[in-house]
């Protein structure tokens, strides 16, 4: 697992990668959309989330950083199996309430035709079907 810190890394300069967090969420990274606050507990949205990317083709869990409340998925393109990397980290901005940031990038090349950002605005907008934003 790459231990990456959502709150301290930086975007590089490839535009194969995309990045979404909460209004609230503290990085050095300028998210490139805003993840919603959802009416629930932390581990109901982990859970959530999970089934969403799970049921996703070709995705697997690759880690987990318990005391960051991360985990990072893998999901591998149909045709050539390049690996894209997933990092999540949930946040509970006040109690009884969560959100998340993401990082989608390409492991392999600079272009990605834009599959980051929209793996990862499908995946919000399954979870924001599931589970109510504030």
């Amino acid at each position: 697992m790459t231990n990456i810190d959502l709150a301290t890394f930086k975007l590089g300069w490839r535009p194969n990668q995309f990045f979404a967090a909460p209004a609230s969420f503290d990085s050095l990274a300028k998210p490139m959309a805003v993840v919603p606050v959802f009416d629930v507990p932390i581990e109901t949205l982990d859970a959530a989330f999970r089934s969403i990317t799970l049921a996703s083709p070709r995705v697997t869990v690759s880690g987990e950083n318990r005391e960051r409340r991360q985990v990072e998925f893998v999901q591998r393109s149909a045709l050539f199996k390049f690996p894209d990397t997933i990092t999540v980290q949930f946040v509970a901005p006040e109690e009884g309430r969560s959100s998340l940031a993401i990082y989608s990038r390409a492991s392999v090349g600079i272009g990605d035709m834009g599959v980051n950002k929209k793996r990862v605005l499908a995946w919000l907008a399954a979870l924001s079907e599931q589970v109510a934003p504030v």
